[in-house]
């Protein structure tokens, strides 16, 4: 029995209101999780997870060996898709289960940490406010919603403190001793940073000791009460011992992984604001719309200091102990944050907390109003950072469902696939199952005596070129992979599909060295065209029309222009367009120096719908900064901002 009561009638009278309300918690905590789950692809370390969770259990650990992450999760999730499937629902369920289950833990842990004597006086509105932040919580809910183990790690963070209480308050502890064991060693199978969660359950135990010896010191039998805190440490130390020994045959490679410090942030007060905003918002709201949210949720968590006293010592720690530990490894950058999800179920068992401010028979509704007005912020910071999450596309995650449908709709009988960086291969091939071959590149270091044979002899084998560009800053940082590519072949479309860079290319049967048609076109008195040549005149709907530009620089050029190629059919109608900076947004304009000669390839893909017939081929410059402004061209004594360079043939 959770709470105990002065009789039954006044237990019958209370059950039922609490017992609604958490039922209805869960039921939101549920359809957050759950609403649209599968309507995004998996992104790269969702990918990583599926692609992972395919293989056998011998080859899951050897796998996670040289992984970032220990193998317990992909294991169940191994067991889990033989339940609900592989696709994106049935994967994502169970981080969306665990997640739910998280919910419930934070009500009951809320329950422990505040609970007095009778259920009269214990503060069940606080615990049960603490589950619904819980259920709302913007970054418990993303990551609830992703194929990866940290709402597994949140649950069993959590999980493990309740039974760790459990095992401080029972008269029989063997029962709880092994749970907790059990849980214990599953979170550091789980990942890294569940080190973390055991320093702040050893810190728990180190108060509970404290606790008991300020107790010994007013009490009288002092021999027994000094056996039993005796016996209690023994244990404890015992259970931490067999903890490590079950993690002996991992902890190799965890010294191995956590090894290097990726940098500090100079503020740590900066630091401590930024991942509070996390903390309570997640990562689908910038930062500058969070301050009044933020200091709101400040002022709750110093109202449940002075409202709990000493019982807020708890969450407290479990809410900053992560912070502090994230900040003494180096582990400060956003993308770490997704480890205090460990933090947050206490967090929000703060904020609970610091709603609950009764004074007696006198209350100062002043005082009361404070709470209210504190809550109504951090409620509407997570209403739109929900809202974001849900609907606004800027937060979506790459899709690179929508980029193998594209792959395959295309059809085209001799495409390859490049994926810079080349840890989208499991991501990728989740979706991309057959057809053209997929190149991961660069394999090993970015190195062009390495890379440029590869790419060599990947374009020796194909007629079109998809490129997926992620990451490449620190697989690819001087772009060799792109120059090369943008150099020697014609790229045709480029679009941001989330933070991929999704690329189109087409490669000539042999390389253009030279100008065909002379063209000696005067751009604004600082760009000469000197001329052109197009590849392969008659074409086929959805063909790439290949167009290389030969120019050279009168003139230092302080503007950033950019060049179009327009297809116009013979009504004037526009039907393909290629908009770019030279040389594929490498030999940006305002690099150019006097004398500098440019060779600029460009692609322009054809609807594939296109209906057959003669278009014209019609190209200029502008300004970067203005579309509208186009650079004059001098033609004949004439003045005009378009030029003609002939014409295709769609058969």
């Amino acid at each position: 029995m959770i709470f105990s009561s002065p009789n039954a009638a006044q237990r019958t009278a209370k059950w039922w209101l609490p017992f609604i309300i958490t039922v209805v918690v869960l039921w939101i905590a549920t359809g957050l999780r759950f609403y649209e789950i599968a309507e995004q692809s998996f992104w790269n370390d969702e990918g990583n997870s599926a692609r992972l969770s395919e293989r056998s259990l011998p080859l899951i650990i050897e796998g996670t060996a040289s992984d970032i992450h220990p193998p317990l999760y992909y294991v169940m999730l191994r067991g889990w898709r033989e339940l609900l499937g592989e696709d994106e629902f049935g994967l994502r369920a169970f981080s969306a289960f665990a997640g739910v289950l998280t919910v419930a833990a934070t009500l009951s842990l809320a329950i422990l940490l505040f609970k007095k004597n009778t259920w009269r006086d214990t503060p069940v509105f606080p615990a049960l406010l603490a589950a619904f932040l819980a259920a709302i919580n913007p970054a418990l809910i993303y990551y609830s919603r992703e194929t990866r183990m940290y709402a597994l790690l949140s649950l069993l963070g959590a999980v493990s403190t309740i039974v760790l209480i459990r095992w401080l308050n029972a008269q029989r502890r063997r029962y709880w001793a092994a749970l907790y064991i059990t849980l214990a060693a599953a979170g550091l199978y789980t990942h890294y940073f569940f080190p973390a969660i055991l320093l702040l359950q050893n810190l728990i135990v180190a108060i509970w000791a404290l606790r008991y010896i300020a107790q010994v010191m007013f009490a009288p039998f002092q021999f027994r009460f000094n056996y039993s805190l005796r016996r209690t440490l023994l244990s404890w130390v015992g259970m931490i011992l067999i903890i490590l020994l079950l993690y002996t045959p991992w902890l190799p490679i965890f010294l191995r992984q956590v090894g290097g410090r990726p940098g500090q942030k100079e503020s740590f007060l900066a630091y401590i604001l930024e991942s509070l905003s996390w903390m309570i918002f997640g990562e689908t709201i910038s930062s500058r719309e969070l301050f009044w949210p933020v200091v709101a949720a400040l002022v709750l968590g110093g109202l449940a200091v002075i409202a709990a006293r000493g019982r807020s010592v708890i969450p407290v720690l479990g809410s900053f102990l992560p912070i502090v530990t994230m900040y003494a490894v180096g582990a400060t950058q956003p993308t770490f944050f997704k480890f205090l999800l460990t933090a947050v179920p206490f967090f929000v068992i703060l904020l609970g907390r610091g709603m609950d401010q009764r004074r007696g028979e006198n209350k100062n509704r002043l005082w009361l109003a404070l709470p209210i007005l504190s809550l109504a912020l951090v409620l509407s910071g997570s209403a739109y950072s929900l809202q974001n999450l849900y609907d606004n596309p800027a937060y979506a995650r790459a899709d690179y469902r929508a980029m193998a449908a594209q792959i395959a709709t295309d059809a085209h009988p001799n495409a390859g696939v490049i994926l810079v960086a080349p840890n989208q291969w499991e991501v990728f091939t989740y979706y991309h199952r057959e057809g053209a071959p997929v190149y991961p590149l660069p394999k090993s270091q970015a190195d062009p005596e390495i890379l440029v044979p590869q790419l060599e002899s990947i374009i020796k084998a194909h007629d079109r070129l998809y490129a997926l560009y992620w990451g490449e800053q620190q697989r690819d940082p001087q772009r060799i992979v792109e120059r090369w590519l943008d150099n020697h072949i014609f790229k045709s479309s480029e679009e941001w599909v989330g933070d991929v860079r999704f690329v189109v290319y087409a490669v000539p049967k042999k390389p253009v060295t030279a100008i065909e048609t002379v063209a000696n076109l005067r751009f604004a008195n600082q760009i000469i065209l000197d001329g052109y040549t197009i590849l392969a005149e008659d074409v086929m709907p959805g063909d790439i029309v290949q167009v290389t530009l030969f120019w050279h620089a009168e003139q230092e050029i302080a503007q950033r222009l950019k060049v179009f190629l327009h297809v116009v059919s013979e009504d004037g109608a526009l039907v393909a367009q290629r908009d770019s900076e030279p040389g594929g947004g490498q030999e940006i304009t305002s690099g150019w120096s006097k004398g500098e000669t440019v060779t600029d390839n460009h692609g322009i893909l054809l609807p594939p719908e296109l209906p057959r017939g003669e278009y014209k081929i019609v190209m200029g410059l502008y300004d970067i900064q203005n579309p509208d402004n186009r650079l004059p061209i001098q033609v004949n004594g004439t003045v005009q901002d378009s030029w003609s360079l002939g014409t295709i043939n769609v058969k």
